[in-house]
């Protein structure tokens, strides 16, 4: 007559595909067992005598395995991206009609344009209001297409207002460095700097959120590998670039959205912050460009 077999539970129930990972563990190490499969989950079962040494197996597992919990992303989602696009579109036409029709017979270009005496003359609106001006229409033209292909993500992770004020305020400051670190002589206009901040803004940011949430290094460097390309892509050619300014405008970038991902932003549907951010901007270049044709 056959001898029943007594076993003893080893796990509690658990989901199926974690009870049969640890079934695999034991399976490995020759350990018997016996899979209890109900309605809710299933467990393993062991004869007395090896418990000790299954449980000490999978001690080692669990030990060896742990990984803090991988939660998914969250992404912001800020509707209206498309508005802060359409506005830094605006702007630069603007400016643009504004130079070549001579407005209020003032000669924008000189009194906007950036050259590295601007702060012996306390003249600190020139970062802003050369971020505005452009050499031709192909200029022109090609930072509104990139600052739309980077704005726009910036635009839908910060909301239309913050992202193009931290933008404006970002590729301020890069200019600033920038014109210090080149000759007197040599001067600067353009919205590539701001492009390039926008460029950053959006890859440390991605970088940041994967890094606090655990993520796979590759997953967490993809983000500013993917920004450090981009840069090195189409930052970095034709004769007349200025790589300084977008290498600086990238790292400024870079710096805001690190501090950005660590801080509470607005969340998507505060529209009234938005809008003030937005003004902000506005009211912060109008000021500029009053001061620099007084």
């Amino acid at each position: 007559m056959a001898v029943p077999v007594t076993r003893i539970p080893l796990t509690p129930e658990l989901p199926p595909a974690e009870c049969a990972d640890w079934a695999f563990v034991l399976d490995a190490v020759g350990v018997p067992y016996e899979r209890r499969t109900t309605a809710t989950g299933a467990s393993l079962w062991v004869e007395p005598e090896h418990h000790a040494r299954a449980a000490h197996e999978l001690r080692g597992y669990l030990r060896e395995n742990h990984r803090p919990a991988v939660a998914p992303v969250v992404w912001p989602n800020h509707p209206h991206a498309i508005y802060g696009v359409i506005g830094y579109a605006l702007v630069l036409i603007a400016v643009t009609f504004a130079v070549l029709a001579g407005a209020g017979d003032n000669n924008w270009k000189s009194a906007g344009v950036l050259d590295a005496g601007f702060l012996d003359r306390g003249e600190w609106w020139r970062v802003l209001t050369a971020l505005t001006l452009h050499g031709d229409v192909l200029h022109l033209l090609s930072n509104l297409a990139f600052g739309a292909l980077f704005g726009y993500p910036a635009a839908r992770l910060f909301g239309p207002g913050v992202a193009w004020l931290l933008i404006l305020a970002g590729a301020g400051l890069a200019y600033g460095v920038d014109a210090l670190l080149h000759p007197p002589q040599h001067h600067l206009l353009g919205a590539s700097t701001a492009v390039f901040t926008a460029l950053g803004l959006v890859a440390s940011y991605g970088w940041r959120r994967h890094l606090q949430n655990w993520s796979p290094w590759t997953r967490r460097s993809a983000p500013l590998v993917a920004g450090i390309a981009l840069l090195a892509f189409t930052g970095t050619g034709g004769e007349n670039t200025d790589v300084l300014a977008h290498l600086a405008g990238f790292v400024v970038g870079t710096g805001i959205g690190a501090l950005c991902a660590r801080l509470t932003m607005p969340a998507p549907g505060h529209f009234r912050v938005q809008w003030i951010a937005g003004l902000a901007a506005l009211a912060l270049l109008s000021l500029a460009w009053t001061l620099a044709l007084a």
